[in-house]
């Protein structure tokens, strides 16, 4: 009996010795549902492009909906792009994201079913194709603009107050 239950425990041992690990980070929380999200080429390089496709497994039902942004569901989420009313199952982006940032990918169909990855750290490449300023995402640099846009006002109904 004893040697039954060795003999087991060297089975199972070496079956975990050689398992291959999977990278589960990117899937971290994901919903479970036949609607897959991948990225291709699978580093995220700046400034290069990246297709996201959902043809694979069930593709849901058209429009869909895909969302970009940085940090992740567990940590400081920050929705940077959305892209409404798409009818095929991938979509071209050039990454205007920095290097260093990580990005998370949220799709959902017409019916709400959502799937997303995240956890990818832009690698570093040609910054032709970010802003020459610090502002590195669309959502700043519109709410930037419109507070430089307010305070010209401001300062120009200051000015004709104290007139």
């Amino acid at each position: 009996m004893l040697f039954t239950l060795l003999s087991a425990f060297l089975t199972v041992s070496t079956s975990l010795a050689d398992a291959k690990p999977v990278d589960v980070s990117v899937l971290a929380g994901a919903p479970i549902n036949n609607l897959n999200l991948t990225l291709s080429p699978t580093e995220v390089v700046q400034c290069t492009n990246l297709t996201l496709s959902w043809g694979t497994g069930d593709a849901g039902t058209a429009p869909y909906r895909l969302a970009i942004g940085s940090g992740g569901y567990y940590s400081n989420l920050t929705w940077s792009y959305e892209y409404d009313n798409i009818t095929s199952t991938q979509l071209d982006w050039t990454v205007s994201a920095p290097a260093g940032e990580s990005l998370i990918f949220e799709l959902w169909d017409t019916t709400n079913t959502t799937t997303y990855t995240q956890n990818h750290l832009v690698q570093p490449g040609n910054a032709t194709c970010l802003p020459s300023d610090d502002l590195t995402s669309n959502s700043i640099t519109e709410s930037n603009s419109t507070i430089v846009f307010v305070s010209a006002i401001l300062e120009t109904l200051e000015g004709k107050g104290s007139n």
